[in-house]
């Protein structure tokens, strides 16, 4: 089997234990937006139709400030899902994300499988994505430009994910020079490049040098939702050190509020995902200093049990729960909640904030 082969029954893997609960850092209680409570206004001004979830992102106009995070592509088997998730982001008017496209570098077989991604949504920005380890050495920005061309993406994100390819069965361990390799692609590309997470969070430590080589923006995608550990030690053989490991590290890293407070601080976008759930975990997001919030797995259960009207049904009511926390903590747009720092931080979210010394 080649590695075209191999990476694309990997991603079929990947889907198939991904719909468990299980997985889902949330469902166990492991979320921490419930210890961010927002400030209520019981005297709003304005009326609720005043509200404007407007959002510009990578020359678009967007209905709201709500990404479908990358999630599948690679496997002939997720082209359906793809496409269901393109139709209800153009249908609605949000941004879109691919999942990794490492399968369609070294088979073209599967590039339909991103590209109906592109096809159907004709109207937002779509986001190419690469793992760090193949934007790394002289082959890495090409890659990147690949990855690109091949959806005609308007950004490319570039994923951080050593834990999960630590923990991959046949996984990446080499990351020299990666930071070095990131500004290489900026240098190169043609489009912004945004850098993210996969689920154990971002420090400010690390998005300052993000920030320092030209990247665009920075999607924190912390600990609280889709645990990868859980998902790399379901595929490992029973009785391995690494799917032992997984059952260790399955909550390791930084919880997406305090990730959003600590790259926040900084001057760049900043996107907050990772156990996303809801408008009102959106809210939260965007209260904590976020300009936008992203979401993957809801949106990825409700095309696998309902298609297109289920994605497009959990969009609206995430619109709408958003819609309702801003009206009720007084704010009539995303930037001036995000402004207003209307929210109250509880134990253990507070001594994380006071630890870290993160100025609010």
């Amino acid at each position: 089997m080649n590695e075209g082969d191999t990476t694309s029954k990997r991603k079929i893997e990947h889907v198939m234990i991904a719909e468990r609960d299980e997985i889902d850092l949330s469902v166990r209680g492991g979320s921490w937006f419930k210890y961010v409570i927002l400030e209520h206004n019981a005297l709003p001004e304005g009326s609720f139709d005043d509200v404007d979830l407007s959002w510009n992102f990578l020359g678009y106009d967007l209905s709201a400030p709500i990404i479908i995070e990358g999630m599948t592509g690679g496997h002939e088997d997720t082209l359906p899902i793809n496409k269901a998730l393109a139709e209800a982001a153009q249908r609605i008017g949000v941004a879109i994300g691919v999942g990794s496209q490492r399968a369609a570098l070294t088979n073209d077989s599967v590039i339909d499988t991103f590209l109906v991604v592109r096809n159907r949504a004709h109207d937002v920005p779509v986001i190419a994505n690469l793992g760090v380890s193949h934007i790394i050495g002289e082959q890495g920005p090409e890659n990147a430009k690949r990855a690109v061309d091949m959806i005609r993406a308007d950004a490319l994100a570039i994923h951080l994910n050593p834990l999960q390819e630590l923990l991959q069965p046949e996984g990446s361990t080499d990351f020299s020079n990666s930071l070095i390799s990131i500004r290489e692609v900026i240098r190169e590309l043609d489009v912004p490049v945004i850098v993210k997470e996969v689920g154990a969070g971002i420090s400010a430590t690390v998005a300052k040098y993000l920030v320092e080589i030209g990247v665009h923006a920075i999607d924190v995608a912390g600990v609280g939702g889709t645990s990868w550990a859980l998902i790399e030690g379901e595929r490992s053989p029973h009785g391995s050190i690494k799917k032992e490991a997984a059952s260790h590290f399955f909550d390791w890293g930084i919880p997406t509020p305090c990730a959003i407070l600590e790259v926040s601080s900084l001057d760049t976008i900043t996107i907050g995902s990772g156990g996303v759930r809801s408008g009102l975990d959106a809210a939260k997001c965007i209260a904590l200093g976020a300009h936008a919030a992203g979401a993957a797995r809801p949106f990825f259960v409700s095309a696998l049990s309902e298609g297109v009207e289920g994605i497009v049904k959990k969009l609206e009511a995430f619109i709408y729960e958003l819609k309702v926390a801003l009206f009720l903590t007084g704010s009539l747009t995303p930037s001036q909640l995000r402004l207003s720092k209307k929210y109250v931080l509880l134990e253990p979210l507070k001594s994380w904030v006071e630890g870290r010394h993160i100025f609010i």
